[in-house]
């Protein structure tokens, strides 16, 4: 396989006067996906800013078959977005790329103008010496090297597009060169580094499903408060029991459990919104380390403080985990101060003040509210958000030996709380 040489820059476009219109600019980015799914890897450095909308050099793997639709030829393959006119530019531009020393093997045209003649690319081809296809996006057509019609013509299949879909090019690319703090560059990274969030949506169906199966349990009481065995019965968290019993899975399991349907809904609407966005900014799987770390620490704290002079007051609800993630969220933004946009680093620190500000007031003016939990799960989320905070794709992310030093000091934190709430 050949590989571009030093003369291919890292910043080229086509032409800084010509717009790539935005179907065109969709079908590249369907492209590079196909060919990253295939096993394909940049060899050249992109802008993050406007990478479906600059050539980009691939270097294909040999293999008989591709996972997705016919696989691409192996070799380096130059996926160049196109909408310029005339057909003159384009000869001009490839004869001046592969005199500066790049030598693409492949070539994939992508435009939404006009239309391509099979032979004018053939000759194209042979007077720079590579293959070339076109893909012609208004009209679903694909035309030029038989070995790469096949492939780039499934990209106008349904199915091949969905099966790619989640493949995410900003992971892949190397040296990249936005600005992160760019609030553009960042809600794209911030998109493509979380395409879906399925955490939080799991963690809500898991409440709402306890909340219907106390219903059952507590004889449909759906507009007052449940009974005080039906709460225990589901995982309260007592003195008495947790503590005086053993039961210490009562820390996670009240977590879920919830008093009325006006608790409920309150709580399910603040983790919707909280929680989609901290799923995307701490991914995936440091997003539930966070949300079950405040969980636990608000119910630690609501058995030192909260609950401390009474054995059998229980203790109900997801808040404790919803305040953690506030506090995560703040925890993150102090974090990354130096690598997030100011307008989020403000949003973030200003709506974190008013959340605290306000859900305090109304829990020093309401009894029945647990201050203990809503304080502690702030406390565990701040901590667990400062430690499994990251930055977003492409960016170096956190090694495994910071996400145990995490875990170990969280799983000290926990320790502690513990032993305090005991004492």
């Amino acid at each position: 396989m050949r590989r571009p040489g030093n003369g291919m820059p890292g910043r080229t476009e086509p032409d800084r006067r010509m717009h790539i219109a935005p179907p065109t600019a969709e079908m590249t980015a369907l492209l590079h996906q196909l060919a990253l799914s295939q096993g394909g890897r940049y060899l050249t450095r992109l802008d993050e800013a406007g990478w479906s909308q600059q050539p980009a050099m691939v270097g294909m793997p040999p293999s008989s078959e591709g996972p997705h639709g016919p696989k691409l030829p192996a070799g380096s393959l130059l996926i160049l977005p196109w909408d310029h006119a005339d057909p003159d530019a384009l000869t001009i531009w490839l004869q001046r790329l592969f005199g500066s020393g790049s030598h693409p093997d492949f070539v994939a045209v992508v435009t939404s103008v006009g239309h391509v003649h099979p032979g004018w690319l053939t000759r194209l081809g042979d007077s720079v010496g590579a293959r070339i296809a076109a893909v012609e996006v208004a009209t679903g057509r694909v035309v030029g090297d038989a070995d790469l019609v096949p492939a780039l013509q499934s990209l106008f299949d349904e199915e091949t597009a969905q099966a790619i879909a989640t493949v995410n090019p900003l992971e892949k690319m190397q040296g990249v060169v936005a600005d992160p703090r760019d609030p553009r560059i960042f809600a794209e990274r911030l998109r493509r580094a979380a395409p879906r969030v399925w955490v939080g949506t799991a963690l809500l169906a898991a409440n709402v499903l306890v909340f219907a199966l106390m219903q059952i349990a507590d004889g449909w009481p759906l507009f007052s408060r449940f009974s005080y065995e039906a709460v225990v019965r589901f995982g309260a968290n007592t003195r008495g029991l947790t503590l005086g019993q053993g039961e210490v899975w009562r820390l996670l399991a009240c977590t879920f459990v919830h008093g009325d349907l006006l608790h409920i809904a309150m709580n399910m609407w603040a983790l919707r919104v909280l929680g989609d966005a901290a799923e995307r900014l701490f991914g995936a799987a440091a997003f539930s380390a966070v949300y079950f770390v405040a969980g636990l620490g608000g119910s630690l704290a609501s058995l030192a403080f909260t609950l401390r002079a009474h054995d059998d007051m229980p203790s109900v609800g997801a808040s404790g985990a919803i305040f953690g993630l506030m506090g995560a969220l703040l925890g993150y933004a102090l974090s990354r101060r130096g690598s997030v946009p100011p307008q989020l680093y403000r949003s973030l620190t200003r709506n974190a003040a008013f959340f605290i500000v306000v859900n305090g007031a109304i829990g020093l003016s309401l009894d029945f509210i647990d201050n203990g939990a809503h304080m502690g799960g702030l406390a565990f989320g701040l901590v667990a958000g400062l430690l499994l905070s990251r930055d977003l794709p492409p960016s170096p992310q956190p090694t495994l030996l910071h996400r145990a030093v995490a875990g170990v000091v969280c799983g000290a934190l926990l320790a502690f709380g513990w032993w305090f709430a005991a004492r």
